[in-house]
């Protein structure tokens, strides 16, 4: 992959991830200035991560038939801008809900889109690097729009953070323009994409789904039960969206090192670190009452995200050529579906049962993620898959 293929994939994704990442920690706060219950703050987080999880799936299925993922990446751009606007003037929760989905559809489906173009154009000894870099777009996302977002909504409302931010997202579109299309680097045939539909994603794929959708499900308990917990102990706005754009400044470089090191020393020991980090953080989250504590949890937790990047590297490891695009959208999709599930869940026993006995249930999922990694075996060992070409992934 050129320099420059690279450089505009990470600034095009950048800007979804920083508007992503500055509302998610906001938007159950919005949704209770406008009366919304924790339960139902929960329910209508969790139906943001429907959207993302929509947005996922249908990269996939377009980016296998149109072969347009340029155009489908400024298409998202575009459409995103109206929800944005509309963000801000909704007078009751339920509208905002219906809204802010709009937008998340577009994210996940732009963002996916651009890791498969990453796939298609990355050098095998190179997936973690590449991944790894992409993945640093998370964390500049959370730092910028942590640090910017809230202060706006506590000085000037959020109608005014709202109207920033569709400003913002007009760079959406076009650093999206820059971008080379795979299709005309590495063009697939029409019977070539019908076989990649054919073709199975192997069984190490689906315990590492498996595994990726408990770990993350715990980390959306997390974000969920911060977000109401500094709410309810009266920290303001610019006090919750900063605390996660902090824990993002020590270990900003992660991402990079984590993928540098996977291409070298294999990937599931990084994937049982992020495991073993979401369950301090939900562990730590549950005895928190000061503003550092919650810096601190928040950085263990984002160390767990930034490990998903390894996992993007390994399914590009697992699954044939053929089926990448399936393979690398059914993967991100668990992210969001682990956001429907978590935050939903979350909010609901937060109401019911308490913060501190939600917090310890939750630490238990990512050990049982751990489980599910440790049979995974490399690429090229996968019953029946052993695909030609693909990087042999030390596990």
């Amino acid at each position: 992959m050129s320099t420059e293929q690279l450089l505009i994939l990470f600034l095009c994704s950048l800007v979804p991830w920083t508007i992503g990442n500055g509302m998610s920690s906001l938007l159950p706060v919005y949704a209770a200035e406008l009366g919304a219950s924790p339960a139902v703050a929960g329910c209508q987080m969790s139906l943001y991560y429907v959207a993302l999880a929509a947005g996922t799936l249908s990269a996939g299925w377009l980016s296998d038939r149109l072969q347009r993922r340029k155009a489908l990446v400024i298409a998202g751009g575009l459409m995103s801008l109206p929800a944005l606007w509309l963000m801000g003037r909704v007078t009751n929760t339920w509208a905002l809900a219906a809204i802010s989905a709009t937008w998340y559809f577009w994210a996940g489906m732009s963002i996916t889109l651009i890791n498969i173009l990453a796939g298609l154009f990355a050098d095998e000894s190179a997936r973690g690097r590449v991944f790894g870099i992409l993945a640093l777009n998370s964390g500049l996302g959370s730092l910028i729009g942590g640090l910017a977002m809230g202060p706006i909504a506590d000085r000037w409302g959020y109608p005014t953070m709202f109207a920033v931010l569709s400003l913002f997202g007009l760079l959406w579109p076009a650093t999206g323009s820059f971008l080379k299309d795979a299709g005309a680097a590495r063009a697939e045939s029409t019977d070539t994409a019908a076989a990649g539909r054919k073709v199975g994603l192997g069984r190490g794929f689906y315990l590492l789904f498996l595994g990726s959708l408990a770990a993350t499900f715990a980390a959306y308990v997390f974000i969920m039960g911060r977000s109401l917990v500094m709410d309810g102990l009266g920290f303001g706005a610019a006090s919750i969206s900063t605390t996660s754009a902090i824990s993002e400044v020590p270990i900003l470089p992660l991402p990079l090192l984590l993928g540098w090191l996977s291409d070298r020393v294999g990937r599931k020991r990084f994937l049982v670190l992020g495991c073993l980090t979401a369950t301090g953080g939900l562990l730590g989250l549950a005895a928190s009452v000061s503003l550092w504590h919650f810096w601190a949890t928040s950085i263990l937790i984002t160390i767990s995200f930034i490990t998903g990047a390894v996992g993007t590297a390994l399914v590009a490891d697992l699954v044939p050529q053929a089926a990448l695009g399936r393979g690398l959208s059914l993967f991100g999709a668990t992210t969001w579906i682990a956001g429907i599930l978590g935050c939903a869940g979350a909010g609901c026993a937060v109401q019911n049962f308490g913060p501190v006995s939600t917090f310890v249930a939750g630490a238990l999922l990512p050990l049982l993620a751990i489980g599910l990694l440790v049979p995974i075996r490399g690429a090229g060992q996968e019953e029946g898959l052993a695909p030609a070409g693909l990087a042999k992934a030390t596990a």
